[in-house]
């Protein structure tokens, strides 16, 4: 830290004039805050100390001080100028606490005093916010003051962050940090030892110099979480007690910020603003989760959404129809006769057509036809032998040879029929 009551980085005149206040206000404010007696009269500022109640603390016990009016200019006998009676006071604060410590008084100084805000801000259909954890820490500020170099009965402030750095306007207004009071010791962890590590390169030696003021402000961090039913959600904060607000809850499956929460059916806890109802269960999902059928335009839970494997098309599971031939279920649009289009559209093989050359093997039946066709489709293999009056079609998952599906048609109009499992052996003449 690299702290100077004199450098070009000082504030400008502006700055100086709107951070100074009377001398006798000042030290009174000091002597407040070590307890020191004090009283004003006739722009003499008399202070005093018990010094059996402290007896750490040096003499002279009573010291008058020259702060406004005639005073300054003509002190009378056995006063003392306004700089002499700061250091006797900054004396006292060394030996006490090693600078003047105080906090902004409209600072919330516990976790109580801000989480109504925090809850107040957020709308949670059947459920609650409350905090998830919540650490508080202590930054410290310098208020480093001098005498006026224009005026003897004011003083001037100037402020730095722990590193030394000047302190913006903007900054000193939103944690008021200009309009402090007195801090317990009792209530701070700030210890003689990081109070010195602070100050330790306040250029204390300047000649207008009176006192360093340590402004021990607080920062808080933590998440509120918001409970419905089984589910929770969590939102993050990391503020100034002072300027701390609600963080607004962003939603992982929109990404929209909101303060309004609500949960769906499927527990998750969303933007209530992004929720609807599938029109066809009334169930309570996500807007943009929504798929419209392709057969009934409804928007509807993705849940009761199925994919037909030869179109793509998305439509509700009720709504799909089954391929007389190879069982699939498919969307109503692919049917012919009620047989999908896969199996409709089968190229023409062989008996040298290796899948059908080794059906042929393990089951000796298809060995009387002479026509195949066979294809693949939507996840399945066709197999369709043909005769003069009857055809058998064979279906499998693709890349296995064993049918799942076994239809027959008779004659050249007829319809296809699924064969019961208890005839396959029949039907492709094998023995169980």
């Amino acid at each position: 830290m690299n702290v100077s009551t004199s450098t070009a980085n000082d504030p400008t005149p502006a700055e100086s004039a709107a951070h100074r206040e009377s001398l006798a206000a000042f030290l009174t404010f000091v002597a407040d805050t070590i307890g020191v007696a004090h009283h004003l009269e006739g722009g003499l500022l008399n202070l005093e100390f018990d010094h059996r109640q402290h007896p750490a603390w040096p003499k002279p016990y009573h010291v008058k001080v020259a702060v406004a009016g005639s005073a300054l200019h003509d002190p009378p006998r056995r006063a003392v100028a306004g700089i002499e009676g700061a250091r006797w006071l900054w004396n006292l604060v060394d030996i006490e606490h090693g600078a003047v410590l105080v906090r902004p008084a409209r600072q919330p100084e516990s976790v109580h005093e801000f989480s109504n805000r925090l809850f107040d801000a957020y709308q949670v259909e059947d459920g609650q916010a409350q905090l998830a954890g919540c650490r508080l820490t202590e930054v410290p500020f310098l208020q480093v003051t001098q005498l006026s170099v224009t005026n003897p009965a004011q003083v001037e402030h100037a402020y730095y962050d722990a590193s030394g750095e000047h302190v913006s306007e903007s900054t000193l207004a939103n944690l008021h940090l200009a309009d402090v009071v007195p801090l317990d010791v009792q209530a701070t962890s700030m210890g003689r030892k990081r109070i010195a590590s602070v100050i330790e390169n306040a250029a204390l030696e300047d000649d207008r110099f009176i006192a360093v003021t340590l402004v021990v402000a607080k920062r808080a961090e933590g998440a509120v979480q918001f409970g419905i039913g089984e589910q929770c959600a969590r939102t993050s904060f990391d503020d100034w007690t002072t300027t701390l607000v609600a963080p607004p809850f962003r939603c992982a499956a929109t990404g929209s910020e909101t303060f309004h929460l609500a949960a769906i059916d499927d527990g998750r806890i969303v933007a209530a603003d992004a929720i609807e109802r599938c029109e066809e269960s009334g169930a309570r999902v996500l807007d943009c989760e929504r798929i419209t059928c392709a057969v009934t335009g409804k928007k509807v839970d993705p849940r009761l959404i199925t994919t037909c494997p030869q179109s793509g098309d998305k439509l509700l599971t009720s709504e799909t129809a089954t391929c007389a031939a190879c069982g699939q279920a498919v969307s109503p649009k692919v049917l012919g006769g009620g047989v999908c289009e896969a199996c409709r559209r089968l190229p023409s093989v062989d008996q040298s057509n290796t899948l059908v050359a080794r059906l042929i093997e393990r089951y000796p039946a298809l060995g009387r036809y002479r026509k195949f066709q066979a294809g693949e489709a939507g996840g399945l293999v066709r197999v369709v032998a043909i005769g003069w009056w009857r055809r058998l079609q064979l279906t499998m998952p693709t890349g296995s040879d064993s049918p799942t599906q076994l239809a027959i048609r008779q004659g050249l109009v007829g319809r296809w029929e699924q064969v019961p499992t208890s005839e396959w052996s029949m039907q492709l003449g094998y023995s169980n």
